[in-house]
């Protein structure tokens, strides 16, 4: 026991007042500190969140624009397509000798020899 007296003679006590306005300045100082914290993570949270949903606004726009192009390259590839079937069956009836006779006496008004053409109107013709 006469350890403790001699440690207790070295701690000087402290005036309740003084103990409290120190707690208080830590407590305001602890406060600042996580205000601060807490407002900087908060920033950075919403920055991330506002990059990714620009990221997220131009992937969609891009995205719409693609399935544009592809929609009208569809529709392209069905004309040609159709074109090409056409030109196909075409060809195919240009192999036949008695359909070019007749285109040739349709478009370039060719005869055989004393043949005759009777241009018949139609009611729709004036």
């Amino acid at each position: 026991m006469g350890n403790n007296r001699g440690n207790q003679q070295n701690v000087t006590p402290l005036r309740p007042d003084q103990d409290v306005r120190r707690l208080k300045k830590r407590q305001i100082k602890f406060r600042e500190v996580h205000r601060v914290r807490r407002n900087r993570l908060l920033a950075l949270i919403l920055l991330v969140f506002a990059v990714l949903g620009f990221q997220l606004a131009m992937t969609k726009a891009r995205t719409a624009k693609i399935q544009k192009q592809v929609s009208q390259n569809q529709a392209t590839l069905t004309k040609i397509k159709k074109n090409k079937e056409k030109l196909t069956n075409e060809r195919d009836d240009m192999k036949d000798s008695d359909y070019v006779a007749k285109v040739i006496r349709y478009k370039y008004k060719y005869t055989k020899d004393g043949e005759r053409v009777y241009n018949i109107k139609e009611k729709g013709d004036n």
